[in-house]
C-alpha cells in the first residue's frame, strides 16, 4: 500500500494468475509450483513420490496425490499415455 496525501492507495503486484500453479504436499509442507517454471517431472519409488524440476534448478519431491498431479502435468504438457 502507498500513502498518497490523506489517501491509501493499494497496488497489487503478483507473479501471475494462480490458475497456472499447482499446489502439492512436499516433504517440507504444502508448496505452490508455477506450471511454466517446470522443466521435467519423474515418478520414483514405484509411483509413491514425484520429482519436479524447475527452470531455476529447484527440485521438489511431492509425496501426496501423485496420480492427480501427474495427470495434470501430463495434460498441461500434452503427454499422451
Amino acid at each position: 500500500m502507498i500513502i498518497k496525501g490523506n489517501r491509501l492507495k493499494t497496488i497489487f503486484i503478483a507473479a501471475g494468475l494462480m490458475t497456472n500453479w499447482i499446489m502439492a504436499m512436499t516433504e517440507v509442507g504444502m508448496t505452490r509450483i508455477r506450471m511454466d517454471a517446470i522443466c521435467a517431472y519423474q515418478e520414483i519409488d514405484g509411483g509413491r513420490k514425484l520429482l519436479v524440476y524447475t527452470q531455476d534448478n529447484s527440485l521438489f519431491e511431492i509425496v501426496e496425490d501423485i496420480t492427480t498431479i501427474t495427470s495434470k502435468l501430463d495434460s498441461e504438457f500434452n503427454i499422451n499415455q
